[in-house]
């Protein structure tokens, strides 16, 4: 093992993976007050990017040749930091993030509007979902808004929905997409059409590129999803 990998510095990168790894997050819908999520936000993001930062730096470390170890240990760390940042802000979405969802529509009136049969058992349908504004500069703030609803056959009650957010990241360098995160909430529904609305925020160092975000309703088994794209620009 080289001089730049020594085992006190692997056991200080297990202690930092197994702390971010267990490192406790505020659940979806919990009431915060502004402090406490500023808090919240700063000690995740904190966690993360701390890992993925020193894992770039050890990487780095062990591709870089003889005489660029150190070098290599420090770009790696950066490359390691701006991807942990933006791993850390998907994995740290409920802080950052909030939706709320209520009725609309009863089930009489939803159904007369979609037309919905009870032979059809359950249904579940996004109607419509979008991000304002579609590019962003970070630190900037995006909202959400959606509808969907839930039919079953007549006698149903309410049932338990998971309303989904995923974000995430285009990787240039892969050409592919990269799942940064996933918050599920559940909200007990009566029957009929739902509004979802709510926003986050893009950290001030949030990487630029493109992002999207997934929003899925799932409920008795049956699920419906709904993506769309953002673009984050410094300027």
């Amino acid at each position: 093992m080289n001089r730049l990998i020594t085992r006190p510095f692997l056991v200080a990168v297990l202690a930092i993976f197994l702390f971010t790894s267990c490192a406790p997050l505020p659940k979806p819908g919990t009431a915060l007050t502004q402090e406490e999520r500023e808090a919240a936000r700063k000690s995740c993001i904190t966690r993360y990017t701390a890992g993925g930062a020193v894992g770039g730096g050890i990487l780095g470390g062990l591709l870089g040749g003889k005489k660029t170890k150190v070098q290599s240990a420090l770009i790696g760390a950066a490359a390691g930091g701006a991807l942990a940042f933006a791993l850390a802000w998907g994995h740290c979405l409920n802080v950052y993030s909030d939706l709320k969802s209520y009725p609309v529509a009863d089930a009489k009136t939803t159904a007369r509007q979609i037309g919905y049969k009870p032979s059809q058992g359950y249904v579940t349908k996004i109607k419509n979902f979008s991000l304002n504004p579609k590019s962003v500069s970070p630190g900037g703030k995006v909202k959400i808004n959606g509808s969907y609803y839930i039919m079953a056959p007549e006698g149903n009650k309410d049932v338990t929905v998971t309303e989904t957010r995923t974000v995430y990241f285009f990787d240039p360098s892969e050409d592919k997409w990269k799942e940064l995160g996933v918050v599920d909430q559940e909200v007990s529904a009566a029957l009929g059409t739902r509004k979802a609305e709510g926003s986050f925020e893009m950290p001030p160092d949030v990487p630029e590129g493109r992002y999207k975000i997934t929003f899925k309703v799932s409920a008795k088994g049956e699920e419906d999803e709904a993506t769309r794209e953002m673009t984050v620009k410094r300027g």
